[in-house]
């Protein structure tokens, strides 16, 4: 991946999270209901599809993708 595209993915995983409510850092498990149900209106709205081997929900699975793409370091710092 380019790494214009990275941020660009940093941006969209941080600004997701904020709209959703989430703390960048934060644990899944600690989420209250409606920060899950923001979590899907938005893998939704991106088209998210967890992996198929899943073992967990969907919810999660996006959280955590987001949680990675947030905590990506730019070609600045």
């Amino acid at each position: 991946m380019k790494q214009r595209h990275k941020e660009s993915a940093r941006d969209h995983a941080r600004a997701a999270l904020k709209w959703c409510g989430i703390d960048p850092g934060s644990d899944f498990h600690t989420l209250r209901s409606e920060h899950v149900d923001k979590l899907l209106i938005e893998a939704d709205r991106v088209r998210y599809q967890k992996p198929k081997a899943a073992n967990g929900s969907r919810a999660r699975y996006f959280h955590d993708r987001l949680q990675r793409l947030a905590q990506h370091k730019s070609a600045g710092t």
